[in-house]
């Protein structure tokens, strides 16, 4: 039985999934780190796909969503050393949906694998918000048309420039105070970027939607457990909805 490897590159962190026998069988999250030689990436990526059999299990398809240019020469590069011939994914592989956007090949590959993902899943209209570096929310119409999108800085990006930015205001972990108004510093700086992302995202969408009309918004991403339970406008999380994209995209089961 082939399998099927998805390696979605973000700026952060690099996600690699293995898909055999009609599911992800395992999921690994690399630290994205351009800087790395193509021979360490050949030995990190090469380690992973072990861990799951490969060469003995073979491996039919591996497909990339890069939004660093620098990783998508390195992983092209690492799955050829591989012997496998890589397909990167761009605005070329999906047909179905018009991308109403300046120019169509600015729409990241990760925004084009989420929303392909999305409306296989739960069909159009649609809003995905993907909570990465960035927070992206996209927009797809009844019609099956991309109408863009918006981008703000991320949960955990926002934390870290604030730290950065001032002389006394501490790193925290980032969960949700036990009320708005922080009792502490700490509590005040978790507010300030939790409940600050929460009502962003919900202020956002519901200005989406009264443009669309009411329709499933889909989260995913590393803080999208984190703010599901507490959205009032979020109402599906698929951490996996980058790496399905991939799939569906590359074998052209959807297109």
């Amino acid at each position: 039985m082939s399998a099927l490897v998805g390696i979605d590159v973000g700026n952060t962190h690099t996600t690699v999934g293995w898909w055999e026998g009609g599911e992800w069988r395992h999921e690994w999250r690399l630290t994205t780190k351009a800087h790395r030689t193509k021979d360490e990436w050949t030995v990190s990526l090469e380690g992973v796909l072990r861990r799951a059999g490969f060469p003995e299990r073979d491996i039919s398809t591996l497909a990339i969503s890069s939004v660093v240019p620098a990783m998508t020469a390195y992983m092209q590069f690492v799955a050829r050393e591989l012997g496998l011939t890589p397909i990167v994914i761009g605005a070329d592989h999906i047909k179905s949906v018009q991308i109403a956007y300046d120019p169509p090949q600015a729409v990241g590959p990760d925004r084009l694998c989420g929303i392909a993902a999305a409306i296989s899943r739960f069909g159009a209209p649609i809003i995905v918000v993907d909570l990465g570096t960035a927070t992206v929310i996209d927009v797809v119409d009844i019609d099956r048309v991309y109408r863009g999108g918006i981008i703000a800085p991320g949960v955990a990006t926002a934390a870290e420039s604030l730290n950065k930015a001032t002389a006394l205001l501490p790193k925290v972990e980032l969960a949700f105070p036990p009320s708005v108004v922080g009792k502490n510093t700490v509590e005040a700086i978790q507010s300030g970027i939790l409940y600050g992302a929460l009502s962003m995202i919900d202020g956002l969408v519901s200005r989406i939607q009264l443009e669309i009309g009411k329709v499933p918004v889909v989260a995913t991403g590393g803080f999208a457990d984190l703010l599901q339970g507490q959205s009032s406008t979020i109402t599906h999380v698929d951490q996996r909805l980058v790496l399905e994209g991939i799939r569906l995209l590359a074998t052209g089961e959807w297109s």
